[in-house]
């Protein structure tokens, strides 16, 4: 076994203080021992430590496989009794023995208190046990073990995941679990595949997808936000249990007994604390945070509702944010994933006032004092006098949460039973696939007879213009029978203010990247003639964008900050421009606005649609595919074969603008990207690579 030399210096001062667990250095660092003993190489996925009475670690192997342990140690005055205990002793499987430090390493097989998790150790029990949850014969991984109390695991098929499955100790916590994942289904998460009531087992779908971390996108937060908000206003919260807040005792117990010389710290905090409002009572997740969301695409799900309960709102954005705290006590950036998690759930509901989001972050980051020493962090000690402080400077200066207020109407648009009026049905789905706090929201419906709608809301109000062109581009031949096509209008709501749109279909033109070569370039062909298309179909507005109307946005992106230089040399290009005659632009057209199929090139998001200089699309498409390949550590000519492709294309319909022109616009929209990047934490390192290649191209004398 390893001496406190092996051990960590927090580690090891509280094994010198508990002298009455003579293993507890060795449960500490299980992970490390087991590979000793010759048991395999696992990680720790559980720990929980009783001073003086035993401490348990949860092991499970690096790969996932079946073979998890449980490690624990005991008093010398017990270790008779755990030593010569006969199911560990004189079965097929047996424990491994520490006499010295009175530590025993168990096998899942012989789990004392998780005892229907046992049958995964045998063959012939887990393949009756996967039998009656509807997934015979899918080998299984471990996802997290708690011994004692939790097992979840993931069941896979010939393709990859496609199951969840967690085994519960007693019947209590299962049926909890039920009824979070019934209710979760019924919300739009994932589908109860089967349940094992004798086995306290259930089994839902795989959500594919990743979960949001702190380095996730802002956009990424605003849908999470959004979402919780969505079950906050539609949850059956008179069908869940009373939400309990975290006993205050507890935490000050385990901090002092950790590291005594916080004792007095936590007992103040604790005693400091704000009192709890619980007036506005929700259907809460009860648990949440950033990493229960998964996003795929464009659908948000929100998993792990075994703790749903009936209580405040503000709990569950405290508990988001009391995470995002430890994350940033880590070493990750989270002022952004805060404020668009904020602004997402405030474009759907009010946000419950800044003093009560934070009484509730504040308690729930207290709750998470020791979650570092749990969680076995090298450097726990100094993570757990960070989240004291941390809870002081929230209980001292509430955060007033930033708001770009409400999209009105986007909350009814979310709820089925409020739809049914606007379609004369109930829709089978609902999900918010796009959200841009304060400004507008895209909602998708599934109906009963399996049509797909999009409906589209604006925070000022209701868009006439956008469906009106739509239908004329439609009308005017862009209907998909000549290999372009724009979608089909097929109504609008007035309550909420929503229009709608068939959903097209096909692949977004920047995942077909992933093809072969003659695929890549063949698809940017037929998108250059798709633009010429558009551009060759005009509908008659007096919506014009002139090149007076790109500098206005460049200024406004860059105004401000150490980008005079760029804005001189982007407005001497300008102001160098000849006229040049109208067509109908896109005006935001680059790949995730085109989908491909076969046989059809589809152009979506045409809300801006209006009149002006034709290179003004082609320099934009061109610039994103720019900005791409600098996101990517790549040459800014690494895209270059499928521009000529794109441009190509476009030739092959119309009358290319002079290549000068649309480099004027290109670089003009390059340039926009450096305030862009700058809001998303996975663009910022490319930078200062924008900045140099606009200067560069915008200073050459044309």
């Amino acid at each position: 076994m390893p001496s406190t030399g092996d051990l960590v210096p927090a580690d090891a001062a509280l094994c010198a203080r508990d002298t009455d667990l003579p293993g507890l250095g060795a449960v500490l660092n299980a992970s490390s021992v087991s590979r000793t003993i010759d048991l395999g190489n696992f990680r720790h996925s559980y720990l929980n430590y009783k001073p003086r009475t035993n401490c348990v670690a949860g092991l499970v192997p690096v790969d996932g496989s079946l073979g998890a342990w449980v490690a624990m140690t005991y008093p010398r005055s017990r270790w008779p009794e755990i030593r010569n205990r006969p199911k560990w002793n004189n079965g097929p499987q047996k424990a491994v023995y520490l006499d010295d430090a009175c530590t025993v390493f168990v096998p899942l097989a012989l789990e004392r208190r998780l005892r229907k998790a046992r049958q995964l150790s045998d063959d012939t029990s887990r393949t009756a046990l996967l039998s009656r949850l509807g997934l015979a014969n899918h080998p299984l991984r471990i996802l997290r073990y708690k011994p004692g109390r939790r097992i979840v695991l993931r069941a896979d098929g010939p393709h990859g995941p496609i199951a969840v499955i967690k085994m519960h100790a007693d019947r209590a916590t299962y049926d909890r679990a039920f009824a979070g994942a019934v209710y979760a289904n019924a919300m739009g998460g994932p589908a109860v595949i089967g349940t094992a009531p004798d086995d306290l087992a259930i089994a839902t779908a795989w959500t594919p997808g990743h979960a949001l971390s702190p380095q996730s996108a802002p956009r990424d937060f605003n849908l999470a936000g959004a979402m919780l908000a969505q079950h906050h206003v539609m949850g059956p919260k008179d069908k869940l249990s009373d939400w309990k807040p975290p006993a205050l005792h507890q935490t000050v117990q385990t901090v002092s007994t950790l590291m005594p010389e916080l004792e007095t710290q936590a007992q103040r905090l604790a005693s400091q604390l704000p009192e709890l409002d619980a007036s506005e009572l929700v259907a809460l997740h009860g648990d949440f945070s950033a990493d229960q969301v998964i996003r795929d695409g464009h659908v948000t799900v929100i998993l792990d509702w075994d703790r749903a309960a009936r209580g405040p709102a503000a709990r569950d954005l405290g508990s988001a944010l009391a995470r995002l705290d430890l994350d940033e006590i880590e070493g990750f950036e989270t002022g952004e994933a805060r404020t668009a998690l904020l602004e997402g759930y405030g474009a759907v509901r009010t946000l419950p006032p800044g003093k009560v989001i934070a009484a509730h972050r504040a308690h729930a980051l207290f709750a998470l004092a020791v979650e570092a020493f749990r969680a076995r962090s090298a450097d726990w000690d100094q993570q757990m006098r960070s989240v004291l402080g941390r809870v002081e400077e929230i209980c001292q200066n509430p955060p007033i949460p930033a708001t770009k207020g409400t999209i009105p109407g986007l909350a009814k648009a979310l709820e089925p039973e409020h739809m049914r009026t606007g379609f004369g049905k109930k829709p089978k789905a609902i999900t918010l696939t796009r959200l841009k706090p304060g400004r507008r929201a895209m909602v998708q419906y599934v109906l009963p007879d399996g049509q797909v709608l999009l409906g589209k809301l604006r925070a000022k109000g209701a868009d006439r213009n956008a469906p009106h062109f739509q239908s004329k581009l439609r009308a005017a031949g862009l209907d998909g029978c000549d290999g372009v096509g724009v979608a089909a209008v097929t109504g609008t709501v007035d309550d909420p203010a929503i229009w709608l749109q068939e959903q097209v279909p096909g692949h977004a033109l920047i995942d077909v990247q992933d093809g072969s070569a003659p695929a890549k370039r063949d698809a940017m062909r037929r998108t250059g003639r798709a633009l010429a298309k558009l551009h060759g179909t005009p509908v008659q507005t007096t919506r014009q964008w002139t090149h007076a109307d790109e500098w206005a946005v460049l200024e406004k992106a860059l105004s401000g900050g150490p980008h005079d230089d760029l804005l001189s040399l982007a407005k001497a290009r300008l102001d160098g421009l000849p006229r040049a005659p109208h067509v109908g632009l896109h005006r935001d057209f680059y790949f995730d606005q085109v989908l491909v199929t076969p046989d059809t090139i589809w152009l979506v998001d045409l809300d801006l649609y209006a009149v002006g200089d034709a290179a003004i699309d082609l320099g934009n498409f061109l610039a994103h595919l720019d900005e791409l390949a600098l996101r990517h550590g790549e040459d800014p000519s690494h895209f270059a074969a499928l521009q000529d492709a794109f441009l190509q294309g476009y030739s092959d319909l119309a009358s290319l603008p002079d290549m000068q022109r649309v480099n004027s616009f290109r670089w003009i929209s390059l340039a926009r990207h450096i305030a862009i990047a700058a809001r998303f934490p996975d663009r910022r390192h490319a930078i200062p690579a924008v900045e140099a290649l606009c200067r560069s191209e915008l200073s050459k004398v044309q």
